[in-house]
């Protein structure tokens, strides 16, 4: 057979092909449009990521300094919103990409917020809760607990020029009293409803140093002078079933105990739990936290979760879009991205903590003069993209150079001529965030080259959950049973 006619022969064949292919295709698309979606069961944070996309102290922060020249710009503020009228409901979240998955999880929020008299219920801490609110769906199921508990009681604190003044809240829902017989009958009733599904906590008040100064078992300050412990939380986190995920973000001063719910008891010589617990936590147990201020204008906010939840649903507070928060460019900003964002942009003196961060302390054993030691460029080629964003950030902004600028960082915090430590001090706290992500980055390559099989699978694991967003799959998920509804009711 002639070469051309050899052609002519395979392009015939490959046209039949196509046809063939396209049919079936076709077929197969009308059928699947013609199952009913199937229903949405709770996800477990033991799987790895699918792709998709407060209290502090007893002063207001100080006015953010302008943002360094190596580190991106942080949400741009709008206009002050005005003191009198009730505040008006910030615009939707822009549309993100909902996860691959067909099952996404049905996810639940409590939140937990307010002081625990007026004078320490500020007007911000209200603000925090609201945002929160307006980047659930409207079909979230959510429950409140605030201050109180009463709609009609003037429990907000404010600022109306040089004066302090009280209002009554203006939130969407109050379910209940920040107390502790309030927050007992919403777990009971709200938590215990539906057991298995995933629980997301956002804890937005005031937090203190355990009294009996054990600094892992730090409380959050509720209603009236109640308390609510590591300990207190950890117990009514075991009455759920093992495989009930649970995601916390807390806001408070003394935060960062919580992060030991990772462990049998809330105590940090547990047992790891086997349920799926991360969270993300304002500040270190031994340091307090800035977003508690009676200041009206939340474009002056600039506190640990406001930015952290900016980042994570791609809307601030004000209504602002935010980008550059997906370090890895899968389309989807997870919370370990989300925090990253946090430790870079926020120019206060906090310092945050992940539960990755205090799973690594309490399990590699590397002394502190051999983690600062390493260089940085290995410290980069071991860091996530996440990670990596961060610590150049903060190098930049710090004005470290060269391979040695974990050491010189460390020198200059904890060094013989450091000087006395001021929690408000920005430089500081950005270098100690710096230290702390460098040596969480040198811990997880040394566990990962360790051979505790089973230990790193559980850091792996960990790390997973922490690379997921609940608010991306609790709007997948709302739309989900939208769908079903529709679909039912033809």
């Amino acid at each position: 057979m002639r070469a051309a006619e050899a052609e002519d022969v395979t392009a015939a064949h490959h046209l039949l092909l196509r046809v063939a292919v396209i049919a079936v295709a076709t077929a197969t698309a009308a059928t699947a449009g013609a199952r009913p979606p199937r229903p949405a069961p709770a996800a477990s944070l033991a799987h790895p990521p699918r792709p998709a996309p407060a209290a502090s102290p007893r002063r207001p922060p100080r006015p953010a300094p302008a943002p360094s020249p190596g580190r991106p710009p942080r949400p741009a503020p709008a206009a002050p919103q005005a003191l009198l009228p009730a505040p008006a409901a910030p615009p939707a979240p822009p549309a993100l990409p909902a996860p691959a998955s067909p099952e996404p999880a049905a996810w639940r929020a409590l939140v937990v917020g307010g002081g625990p008299r007026p004078p320490m219920n500020q007007v911000a801490i209200e603000g925090h809760i609201r945002y929160f609110q307006s980047l659930l769906p409207a079909a979230a199921e959510r429950r409140v607990l605030f201050a109180d508990g009463r709609r009609g009681t003037r429990s907000v604190q404010f600022l109306d020029g040089e004066l302090t003044r009280y209002r009554a809240p203006r939130l969407p829902r109050i379910d209940g009293a920040t107390t502790r017989p309030g927050f007992d009958a919403i777990w009971r009733r709200f938590v215990h409803a539906r057991p298995a599904d995933p629980l997301l906590l956002y804890f937005a008040g005031h937090g203190s140093p355990d009294p009996g100064h054990d600094l892992d078992n730090n409380v959050f300050d509720l209603w009236g002078g109640g308390a609510l412990s590591v300990r207190d939380l950890a117990a009514r986190m075991k009455e759920l079933p093992a495989g009930t995920p649970v995601v916390l973000v807390m806001a408070q001063c003394y935060s960062g105990s919580f992060a030991n719910l990772l462990f049998e008891g809330g105590r940090p010589d547990g047992e790891l739990v086997e349920r799926d617990v991360v969270g993300f936590f304002a500040a270190t147990r031994d340091r307090p936290a800035s977003g508690c201020t009676p200041e009206i204008d939340e474009a002056d906010y600039t506190d640990f979760s406001s930015f952290f939840f900016a980042a994570l649903s791609g809307v601030d507070r004000l209504g602002k879009r935010v980008d550059g928060a997906d370090y890895d460019r899968n389309q989807l900003v997870g919370m370990n991205e989300a925090f990253a964002y946090a430790l870079l942009h926020q120019e206060t003196g906090d310092v945050p903590v992940a539960t990755s961060d205090v799973f690594l302390r309490r399990f590699v054993n590397k002394p502190d003069h051999e983690t600062m030691a390493t260089p940085y460029s290995r410290v980069l080629s071991w860091s996530t993209p996440a990670e990596r964003a961060a610590l150049g950030g903060l190098s930049d902004a710090l004005g470290l150079h060269g391979e040695h600028r974990l050491r010189a960082a460390y020198d200059r915090e904890f060094g013989p001529r450091a000087g006395r430590r001021d929690v408000e001090d920005v430089d500081s706290a950005h270098r100690l965030r710096f230290i702390r992500l460098a040596k969480s980055v040198v811990l997880a390559r040394t566990l990962r080259q360790s051979g505790n099989r089973a230990r790193i699978e559980r850091f792996e694991r960990l790390r997973a959950a922490e690379a997921r967003n609940p608010l991306v799959e609790v709007r997948a998920a709302s739309q989900a049973r939208q769908h079903g509804r529709r679909r039912a009711a033809r």
